[in-house]
């Protein structure tokens, strides 16, 4: 990476000289590629740059939380920084004592859900050798700008006034903040960065404790979304000693189901169960009335349903390369909420904790489009209106406080990082055709694949999008093994793209 004092150069490049790359974002995504290519390069030949404005590199949204409540949900000894060596993780927390510190880590049949921070530390631990050794540079900055020169090379420069520049550049974007829905936007009072009751950003440090503040430990609250954030929301109100009634509305009213859980004597079931690519469906409904039929096959067979959810996880790449663009839309718009409910399943004390305030008569799950919602007349709380699924009448209520966990908004980002709006103008990129991110390419080819594609089909060979913003084109990359074998190829295809540019 160049440090530039102003505009783009256009030097010609020099035969088997150092290479470099820039990386944006610096969470899961980014660290891991990150760790990868650094393992199976010669800083000599690649030198590697992370632009991130957390301290800390792989954490990330998802592992930055100081909430002890926030758990990750999945097992332990399933979370690595290594596809093949998913126990890694598990191992580091014993090394490290991490149960001595967090025993509710361990459920009564002892498997163990880590807190999402001890994670963040892990991923952490796993970077510092890199950054102590100069193999890997960590900018701690947002990005501001990104363009193509003409040399080729892509200059970006960051909110601290820094302009770099390098050979190959990864967008590795954090996820999108969640999307206020259109009938709250008002409630962002304007010139005012925080509305009192009113929490935009779930992500934000301390956020539950500055809202119980605000409105007290028996405040009503509102949650806008009912997906994992949501889950840990209301964990993390009950320790914050909440009391008061939670209401969790989204279109479906589903809750997120929970993993599986087995009693300390008995037998674990198989980890995977079914086949859906012997042979590949290219129908979202023949695929949909196949995982049907495979769960009540498993269930003849004492099978768990999550067995057959983890074979879609597993395979979910080539069942989704294997429907045509027109399929995989009908997945999004049919189906994508109730995968979720089932893929991304709770952590067993999360569950016990929804459970526990369900059986108090504090917790219900509400399907229902909000319509309308204003500030309190007294200043106090908000009126929400809102419909139920299925009926034409409105139903308006009273909230002390409201949550906003719809889920990221892959539909916005580029309209939310300036840098990749600018490589958007410049044709670099685009949003996928699904809607669940940025057009990514993928071929059988290293020389073409896992790289962004722009206007008219344009794929510049120096210019790759790494982690969830590709999973319109690979389907599933939302979960940490996922997004690992994704990363860990993408290290390859680099290094090879790398190689051949040192020989030009």
């Amino acid at each position: 990476m160049t440090v530039l004092p102003s505009a783009c150069t256009d030097r010609p490049h020099h035969q088997n000289r150092q290479k470099s790359i820039i990386i944006i974002g610096g969470g899961f995504s980014g660290a891991s590629l990150a760790f990868h290519l650094a393992a199976i390069t010669d800083p000599a030949n690649l030198k590697i740059t992370i632009i991130e404005p957390r301290p800390s590199l792989g954490a990330g949204l998802a592992y930055s939380t100081n909430e002890d409540a926030f758990r990750l949900n999945v097992l332990s000894d399933r979370m690595s920084i290594f596809y093949e060596d998913k126990p890694h993780f598990a191992r580091w927390m014993e090394e490290q004592h991490s149960l001595s510190n967090d025993p509710g880590a361990m459920t009564e049949n002892g498997q163990i859900y880590a807190r999402r921070s001890t994670f963040g530390t892990y991923m952490a631990k796993q970077l510092a050798p890199l950054l102590a050794s100069g193999h890997l540079q960590h900018i701690c900055a947002s990005a501001d700008s990104a363009k193509r020169c003409p040399s080729g090379r892509y200059q970006v420069t960051t909110d601290k006034g820094e302009i770099l520049e390098a050979d190959f550049l990864v967008i590795a974007a954090s996820h999108p903040l969640p999307a206020l829905p259109a009938p709250l936007q008002k409630l962002q009072q304007s010139g005012d960065s925080h509305t009192k009751g009113l929490i935009a950003n779930p992500y934000q440090t301390d956020a539950l404790g500055q809202l119980l503040q605000e409105t007290g430990k028996d405040s009503s609250v509102l949650i806008v979304g009912a997906g994992l954030t949501s889950a840990d929301m209301v964990a993390g109100l009950s320790q914050h000693g909440h009391r008061g009634n939670v209401t969790v509305l989204s279109r479906h009213g589903l809750r997120s189901r929970s993993n599986l859980r087995l009693k300390a004597d008995e037998p674990k079931p198989p980890r995977f169960f079914g086949d859906f690519l012997n042979p590949a469906e290219t129908s979202a409904v023949r695929l949909l009335h196949n995982i049907r039929w495979t769960i009540r096959e498993a269930a003849q067979q004492s099978v768990p349903w999550q067995s057959v959810i983890d074979t879609l996880r597993d395979q979910g790449g080539e069942i989704w390369h294997a429907l045509p663009l027109s399929e995989r839309k009908r997945v999004v718009r049919h189906l994508r909420t109730f995968w979720d409910a089932h893929r991304f399943r709770l952590a067993t004390q999360t569950d016990d904790a929804l459970d526990e305030r369900s059986r108090a008569g504090t917790l219900k799950f509400l399907g229902a489009n909000l319509t309308d919602a204003a500030l309190a007349d007294n200043g106090h709380g908000f009126i929400v209106t809102y419909r139920l699924r299925g009926q034409s009448e409105t139903i308006t209520q009273h909230f002390d406080a409201i949550i906003i966990t719809t889920g990221p908004a892959h539909g916005d980002i580029i309209g939310q990082c300036p840098p990749l709006a600018m490589l958007r103008e410049d044709g670099l990129i685009e949003m996928d055709p699904t809607g669940l991110g940025l057009h990514t390419s993928r071929t059988d080819q290293t020389d073409s694949t896992m790289r962004a594609v722009g206007k008219d089909g344009y794929i510049a060979d120096n210019l790759f999008i790494a982690g969830p913003l590709a999973r319109g084109t690979f389907g599933e990359l939302m979960g940490a093994p996922e997004v690992t074998r994704y990363t860990e190829t993408l290290a390859e295809v680099i290094r090879q793209a790398a190689d051949r540019a040192r020989r030009v």
